[in-house]
């Protein structure tokens, strides 16, 4: 008995050793390459590309972009934020203890709570009512922002979004990090080596019926599978169901323009139970279901999102001079 103890005490070690080798090397190797700012006792990490509003290219509005659970503001530089920032500035969060920026308390894992934060640094940025672009987990931040803070925000862009709470048996495995106490455990030991063989095959699931594109080599697995960001993906996954079951009954007071984007064969979100209700409860809001597009459109169809993108500029545009008229 003493012996089996000491055994597996031994391997737990071992793995946590492991990990903090695995994570010190992986942010060596891919150090931060935007900047930071503090919010609320917070460090956030983002990037600022594009022009600024008011200069010679600067036309468009800001755009804000929050990426999906586990993964980092990475995906948008992957996909289409050079096209985006050609002539607008664009800001790509890590949301909260995602990439470097550093994780907010349990309590604020909800959609309102990082809506909230995230809201709080785009006004220290400077940004005045920008289109806010949120992907799967982060839909629900974007659309938490815009019922929370209606008149900070220009428009929203919604993509392969979780928005209604429907029951989810798969979020169930993944949420082993959010255990009280036994999660860091979990985190710092036993599920990073687990989570580096099931990511090729996760990968795939979630790109479907499309590829993984090549430049998804260039996100390190080790960097995505620290410690922190397992915990945080894990606790937000956790208070997802319950927050969009708080907002999906307000969605018809949402006013600004928005367009609702998914892909048909989507692995991971039903858009007939997400994007279709969304769409049918928020007047004035567009609806494109992609065809042969999974849960990446940003990847697969950029030239789609661009012109959502565009739709909700122009609908913003619209708006205001048919105010000042």
């Amino acid at each position: 008995m003493r012996g089996g103890l000491t055994l597996a005490a031994g391997l737990l070690a071992g793995l946590w050793l492991d990990t903090r080798r695995r994570t010190n090397r992986a942010e060596q190797e891919h150090p931060p390459t935007g900047h930071f700012m503090s919010v609320g006792g917070t460090r956030l990490h983002y990037l600022d590309h594009g022009p600024k509003r008011g200069s010679k290219d600067g036309t468009a509005p800001p755009v804000v972009f929050l990426h999906g659970n586990g993964t980092t503001a990475g995906d948008w530089a992957l996909s289409l934020l050079d096209e985006a920032a050609r002539h607008r500035r664009c800001i790509c969060f890590d949301r909260p203890g995602h990439g470097y920026s550093e994780a907010t308390p349990r309590r604020d894992a909800g959609p309102a709570a990082q809506a909230a934060l995230l809201r709080a640094a785009t006004r220290k940025l400077g940004l005045e009512r920008p289109i806010v672009v949120g992907h799967s987990l982060a839909g629900a931040v974007a659309l938490a922002w815009a019922l929370d803070f209606p008149e900070e925000i220009g428009g929203l862009v919604i993509l392969s979004a979780f928005t209604h709470p429907t029951p989810r048996p798969d979020f169930l495995p993944f949420m082993g990090p959010a255990i009280p106490a036994a999660g860091p455990l979990l985190s710092h030991t036993v599920l990073p080596p687990l989570d580096r063989l099931i990511l090729p095959p996760l990968m795939r699931r979630i790109f479907e019926p499309n590829p993984v594109p090549p430049s998804y080599n260039e996100l390190s697995p080790d960097l995505l599978l620290r410690p922190t960001q397992l915990e945080a993906a894990a606790d937000q996954l956790a208070a997802l169901i319950p927050g969009v079951a708080a907002m999906a009954p307000r969605y018809s007071e949402i006013r600004c323009p928005m367009a609702v984007v998914a892909g048909r064969e989507d692995r991971i979100v039903d858009p007939h139970a997400h994007a279709v209700p969304l769409h049918n409860a928020v007047a004035g809001s567009t609806l494109h279901l992609l065809a042969e597009t999974g849960h990446m459109p940003q990847h697969a169809r950029p030239d789609a999102v661009m012109a959502a993108i565009e739709r909700v500029e122009w609908a913003m545009t619209s708006t205001s001079a048919h105010a000042e008229a």
